[in-house]
């Protein structure tokens, strides 16, 4: 008996409908298992004004500025961010703080600042202009 050979010259045909339905059912497996109400985020009220006090109390506040590239100096003096919270709470305990961006700061500075701030339990931030 003989066997033939089939398709002899041509190359075979792979079927892209499987790899349609794989990545149809990888899109339903991930938007199923993703949580999108986990984001990650933090509570901070902030006040806008115009740089005048609006505190009543007799602490002096202290200004926090932030350059363009991310500097800051607290009260004129160059501070890193790291020990800025520890700072403010050791030195100025009760002082209420105000966040001024000097020469075009970008907002993410002012974000990462206020981010570290809070975190390191000073509440009473206000962002002047």
């Amino acid at each position: 008996m003989q066997l033939r050979e089939r398709n002899r010259g041509s190359s075979p045909m792979i079927g892209l409908t499987p790899l349609i339905d794989v990545v149809f059912i990888l899109l339903i497996f991930f938007m199923l298992a993703s949580s999108f109400l986990d984001w990650k985020g933090f509570e901070m009220s902030v006040a806008i004004t115009d740089g005048q006090s609006t505190h009543q109390s007799d602490v002096r506040p202290v200004t926090i500025d932030v350059n363009a590239n991310g500097a800051l100096s607290l009260n004129g003096e160059a501070v890193s961010l790291s020990g800025l919270a520890q700072t403010l709470l050791r030195d100025h305990a009760r002082a209420p703080v105000r966040l001024r961006p000097v020469n075009g700061a970008n907002l993410q500075h002012l974000i990462t600042v206020m981010d570290a701030l809070g975190r390191g339990g000073v509440t009473d931030v206000d962002l002047v202009e």
